[in-house]
């Protein structure tokens, strides 16, 4: 006698809300073309405004380079990254990438990271009439 088994996928019993995450296109797009970029000491942070969705979420990605370390250091920097990412309250109808710029981001204190990163985040997604102009 053959059982049938019903399987449910696992994000519908999952505790976390589900974020909106960047596909590889979008990455591009970011890449290509940000409305605007801002530098810190530790992060290079990119974002390009979303024209066709403007009430859909934040989405946001990270992108650590190799040169930052071997992969449970790279796995390190993203983990944290994502951590203060899923606690920031981001504006709707924005892409965002960010770009860890060292290594020091896996042994950094991380409340000083995550007031840094708040800051940056803040001050690139700010209105222009703050003092960043969008690019044409």
């Amino acid at each position: 006698m053959k059982r049938s088994a019903t399987v449910t996928p696992a994000s519908s019993h999952s505790i976390r809300p589900r974020r909106a995450s960047l596909a590889t296109r979008d990455f591009d797009l970011v890449y290509r073309a940000p409305t605007r970029r801002l530098r810190s000491r530790h992060f290079l942070v990119l974002v390009r405004r979303r024209d066709a969705a403007p009430t859909g979420p934040a989405r946001w990605g990270i992108s650590v380079k190799a040169r930052l370390g071997g992969a449970v250091v790279r796995n390190r920097i993203k983990r944290r990254l994502r951590e203060i990412l899923r606690a920031c309250d981001l504006p709707p109808a924005w892409d965002i990438v960010v770009q860890p710029q060292s290594a020091a981001v896996a042994s950094t204190d991380f409340a000083a990271l995550r007031r840094e990163l708040d800051d940056l985040l803040r001050a690139v997604l700010a209105p222009p009439t703050a003092g960043l102009t969008d690019k044409a």
